[in-house]
């Protein structure tokens, strides 16, 4: 009803113009919107904005003559960018190729390209030699200073043949195998080198080039002089008429006469150009002029890199000019003529005004309307949020019945509780405070954290208890290794050693323990006796028999007026002395019958009998050196004169003379001898043979004579195979005598000759003994 008579007093054309005035804002914001995009391209193309149609109008003309000509002036910088960059790809190429050479160069004082060293390389690792045994031609070779003029010149005329790798003979065959099989990816050329001295043909004219070089001095030197001389005796001119009067000839320029016919000129780089330079035993000169060039190229690649970055910003600028043209060209004045626009706002402003101000009952329908709209939009509002709430409720009513339907799904799949557990957690779940839906995720991660804490502290008592059962096992690992051999200290061998505690339990070992000690007291205790006495009785019998070995020897006349004796003296091992301290330790705890003590004898007695029975290297060694009572004492020799006064101790034949040396070792064997097969009785041996072979073949008769009168007083019979120049010295010791030829290593035949028991002589005739006598 407001509404109607609201429009019926002339609200209608209040609201028509209204309507007519959005209607107009908006178009001023199109408007506006278009006119600062206009702006911004006339500040892209730094042009004056225009400010009516008519200037709007030479704008767009000449965005339209920029677009027209873009295109032309695109490709001509594109031209000319395309150029910068293949010089900037080509710069680059260069420098890479700088960089390479430099750093071959510092590695190696050579002129060789890098690719060419590189391949060096490879080739002396393959066949396992230095680099420096495989040189280049341009290596052992330079320039002389006073040719210096000629050195371009030169370069050309040598620069293949400088290239290629000389190989000595040794190296030849691994060399050509490997090349054979290998794909180089390059050209190579080496020659065989035989380092002997070539043969040289006449000595060059004074102009050659051969007396412009200068040589290195190496193996290759012989051969590389005869191969240049041979190949490159060309003369080097001054002018055209002696150019062309010689057979082989170069000018400085360059040219080369190869023979009558054949001419050639290679100017594809300059004559001077040092970088293609190969020959020298130093590189110093060609290392500064690539980095000098190396420095040029990198100066000239910043330029062009400037260069295209300029481009590419002229390039951008010119993009963004032409977007802006476009952007012109495609504008109307009307479509961005603000002023327009707002002089219209005014205008509808104004009768708006005019309506509402003449007309007192609607400008009061008016108010009373506008109250009435705000409370209806009020209460639009609240229903609005109102709407809200309820779709939020229904979202969350969804969502909580498809957790519900979620959960009893998930609790179906469940194996049912346990009666005391479903107490403890009904009891956690009580402990968490009052159950509400929005606080139940927070309930549920507490009841979750108790028992993961419940977990925890269980799980570590469980680490617990399996550490000390470990610890259990492993003690009696270390207790009774025999027993638990077969199973290790871990709770996986828990049954194992539960089996063996019944074992333990079923056979009653505890009710043993009583035997077990009556048998540690007495049957050991037997044993160790038995081992000490069989010992201590060992030590007397060397010395008893050492008695009669030095009886003996009392009748063995050593040096005139005097007689060796042999004292035995105990060398008192650390070994053994410890050993027989621990058995005597062993047996002294034999009769206490504390358990302690007996447990304590029995731990050193099973050590005792653990090292007696062990297997390694060490033990067998110590087992034999504790057992072996022979090891337990050493010898001395003593020589006493007849008044029984000493006159010197042997220890061994150190600092003695040869004959003394012999001597005493003859008195010794005879007496060890005498000692392995004398026995216990003090009679001589009634069979003892000592066989000598090779005997007294290097001694003089003298002590011949001695050592035999040594070997017949201890009672040996002796059995000796001896040069015939030995046997009238040995006569008086045999009892006769045969001779023993032997043909050609095969066939070998005895002659018995007999022998005067009177005389105590061989049968022999005169004439031998007499040939003998004089040999």
């Amino acid at each position: 009803a407001l509404e109607t008579a609201h429009r019926e007093k002339g609200g209608a054309d209040i609201e028509r113009l209204q309507e007519e005035h959005a209607r107009t804002e908006q178009q001023r914001d199109e408007r506006l919107r278009r006119y600062r995009q206009m702006e911004a391209a006339c500040h892209t193309l730094d042009w004056p904005v225009p400010d009516n149609a008519d200037a709007f109008g030479e704008r767009l003309a000449e965005a339209r003559s920029h677009l027209e000509a873009f295109d032309t002036a695109l490709e001509a910088e594109q031209a000319e960018r395309d150029t910068v960059r293949d010089e900037l790809k080509a710069s680059e190429t260069r420098f890479a190729e700088l960089r390479t050479e430099i750093a071959a160069m510092e590695r190696q004082p050579s002129n060789i390209p890098a690719h060419m060293l590189e391949l060096r390389r490879e080739l002396a690792e393959a066949i396992g030699c230095a680099e420096s045994e495989l040189p280049f031609v341009g290596e052992l070779l330079q320039v002389r200073k006073e040719a210096a003029d000629w050195r371009g010149a030169i370069e050309r005329v040598l620069h293949g043949f400088a290239l290629s790798l000389l190989v000595e003979p040794g190296r030849y065959a691994a060399l050509t195998e490997f090349v054979e099989r290998t794909s180089l990816r390059r050209r190579l050329v080496y020659y065989r080198v035989d380092t002997r001295t070539p043969s040289v043909g006449q000595e060059p004219e004074p102009r050659s080039l051969i007396h412009k070089l200068q040589y290195k001095d190496t193996v290759f030197t012989p051969w590389l002089e005869a191969e240049l001389q041979r190949r490159f005796d060309y003369v080097c001119v001054d002018n055209l008429q002696d150019f062309r009067k010689a057979t082989r000839a170069l000018t400085r320029a360059g040219q080369v006469r190869h023979g009558r016919d054949r001419h050639e000129k290679d100017d594809r780089r300059a004559i001077d150009d040092r970088s293609c330079w190969v020959l020298g035993f130093d590189n110093r000169e060609k290392l500064a002029h690539f980095r000098n060039e190396a420095a040029v190229v990198a100066a000239r690649i910043s330029e062009l890199q400037q260069q295209l970055k300029a481009f590419r910003q002229q390039r951008q600028q010119a993009e963004a000019q032409r977007d802006a043209c476009n952007r012109l060209v495609n504008l109307q004045w009307s479509d961005i003529d603000v002023g327009a626009a707002l002089d219209r706002l005014n205008s509808i402003a104004r009768q708006i005004r005019a309506l509402q101000e003449g007309n007192a009952e609607l400008r009061k329908l008016g108010e009373r309307l506008n109250r009435q709209r705000e409370r209806v939009a009020a209460l639009e509002r609240e229903l609005t949020d109102l709407q809200a709430e309820l779709r939020v409720a229904r979202r969350d009513r969804d969502a909580q019945i498809a957790q519900l339907a979620e959960a009893e799904a998930r609790l179906a799949q469940c194996p049912p509780l346990e009666a005391d557990l479903r107490e403890r957690l009904d009891a956690l779940f009580a402990a968490a405070g009052e159950l509400r839906l929005e606080r139940l995720d927070e309930r549920r991660r507490k009841v979750e954290r108790d028992l993961n804490n419940e977990l925890k502290a269980q799980r570590e008592l469980r680490a617990t208890h399996v550490r000390r059962i470990e610890k259990a096992f492993a003690d009696f690992q270390r207790e009774w290794p025999q027993a638990a051999a077969d199973m290790d200290a871990t709770l996986a061998s828990a049954p194992d050693f539960l089996r063996l505690l019944a074992d333990i339990e079923r056979d009653g070992l505890p009710r043993h323990e009583k035997r077990f000690y009556d048998m540690l007291r007495e049957q050991s205790s037997e044993n160790l006796a038995a081992l000490s006495t069989y010992l201590s009785q060992a030590r007397k019998d060397i010395r008893n028999r050492m008695e009669l070995v030095n009886e003996g020897l009392r009748h063995a006349e050593f040096n005139p007026g005097t007689h060796l004796q042999i004292e035995v003296r105990e060398r008192n091992l650390p070994d053994v002395q410890d050993f027989l301290r621990n058995v005597k330790d062993i047996l002294s705890y034999a009769f206490q019958a504390e358990p302690d003590r007996a447990e304590r004898r029995f731990e050193r007695l099973k050590q005792l009998v653990g090292r007696l029975a062990g297997e390694t290297a060490e033990d067998r060694r110590w087992r034999d050196l504790v057992l072996d009572v022979r090891q337990h004492v050493e010898f001395l020799g003593r020589e006493i004169n007849a008044e029984g006064g000493e006159v010197e101790i042997y220890r061994s034949g150190a600092g003695k003379s040869g004959g003394q040396r012999e001597k005493l070792a003859t008195t010794c064997l005879a007496a060890a001898l005498r000692y392995q097969l004398g026995g216990d009785e003090t009679e001589r041996p009634t069979y003892a043979a000592v066989v000598l072979d090779e005997a007294f073949g290097k001694a003089d008769n003298e002590f011949t004579e001695l050592a035999m009168r040594i070997f017949e007083r201890f009672g040996f019979q002796m059995i000796v195979a001896t040069p015939l120049k030995a046997v009238m010295t040995l006569e008086p010791f045999i009892g006769g005598a045969c001779f023993v030829d032997i043909t050609d290593r095969r066939h070998s035949a005895t002659l018995a000759i007999e022998y005067d028991e009177t005389h105590q002589r061989l049968d022999l005739p005169e004439q031998v003994r007499d040939e003998e006598l004089t040999a």
